[in-house]
């Protein structure tokens, strides 16, 4: 690269003051020469702001405000960041010393790519629900073909599309997006818990490419005490149940309204027949509540019809 352009490195920071120290070294080892960090407190009572405090790593901007929730301190960070382009970092996870630079380097010639990502190497203590992690590993192995650069809408034709693992690409650390992405698309959809990450890749891809690098520039921790871990344990059912809300959205909302009419009857058509098996299967097994809730998602499959086009880009 001839020039470095503006990185912003968002941290949405609540209660991570045991996972601080290795987050500045992360932070302390890029190697990328121009990087804003944006630091958002989402209300913390532990002392994690204060280590980065200290800390004092360059080109720094700390915020801090009220408890937001997960989704909306991420969007907090974005509409902070004045970067060209978006490169999260949870303070549980960390990055490689060269990520960023290999994922601008990979961004930059083509205009048309809004989001690049890598595969991540995960950190996690025993004991460990060992089919859980085994879902984690390696999700882009699950796209039936990918390529360093490919359109966004292969990606959503993929014959794999509706196959768990449901989000093949990752989450946000190992993820970096061109900033104009989120004017285009809008920022992530605060009415999903758990795969409000997946949903935007999706919105992502829906507009346009998408870079890969086959290496593992980032590591994502597994711990009792992170999001993931706490959305199953509070309500299962729910979690488990919002892939289904997302493959809702793209469907019908208008959002996904550049994606072909045959692509969104296909996926209309797929999800009705996994419901009704995923029906049939929770009354075998006597799961009533998970009979309902298929029940009330059928219905609303079937009496909906996709918004016609109107704002462009809403969600």
């Amino acid at each position: 690269m001839n020039s470095y352009p503006l990185v912003s490195i968002c941290i949405p920071l609540y209660n991570g003051a045991e996972f601080i120290p290795s987050l500045i070294t992360s932070l302390q080892q890029t190697t990328y020469p121009n990087i804003e960090i944006i630091i958002s407190d989402d209300g913390s009572k532990d002392e994690g702001l204060r280590l980065l405090r200290v800390a004092e790593l360059p080109n720094t901007h700390i915020f801090t405000h009220a408890r937001y929730g997960l989704v909306p301190n991420w969007n907090y960070c974005i509409e902070q960041a004045k970067g060209k382009y978006v490169k999260f970092l949870f303070q549980d996870d960390t990055l490689t010393g060269d990520c960023i630079a290999k994922m601008v380097q990979i961004a930059e010639p083509d205009e048309e790519i809004g989001l690049v990502f890598s595969t991540r190497q995960l950190i996690y203590e025993q004991p460990v629900d060992l089919k859980f992690l085994k879902g984690m590993q390696d999700v882009h192995k699950h796209w039936s073909k990918i390529q360093p650069i490919q359109s966004g809408l292969s990606f959503l034709q993929d014959e794999n599309f509706f196959k768990p693992p449901y989000n093949k690409v990752g989450e946000p650390t190992n993820v970096l997006i061109r900033r104009e992405v989120f004017e285009r698309v809008g920022l992530f959809d605060a009415n999903f818990k758990q795969l409000a990450d997946l949903e935007m890749w999706l919105r992502i891809m829906a507009y346009y490419k998408i870079g890969f690098i086959d290496e593992r520039l980032a590591a994502f921790r597994i711990h009792p005490n992170q999001a993931t871990s706490l959305n199953l344990d509070s309500n299962r059912i729910d979690t488990l149940f919002e892939i289904y809300k997302v493959w809702l959205k793209i469907i019908f909302n208008k959002t996904y309204q550049s994606l072909p009419s045959k692509l969104r009857k296909k996926m209309r058509r797929v999800l009705v027949k996994i419901l009704l098996i995923k029906g049939l299967k929770s009354i075998i097994l006597l799961r009533w509540e998970q009979v309902r809730k298929v029940t009330a998602l059928l219905k609303e499959v079937l009496r909906r019809k996709p918004e016609p086009s109107g704002k462009e880009f809403s969600s």
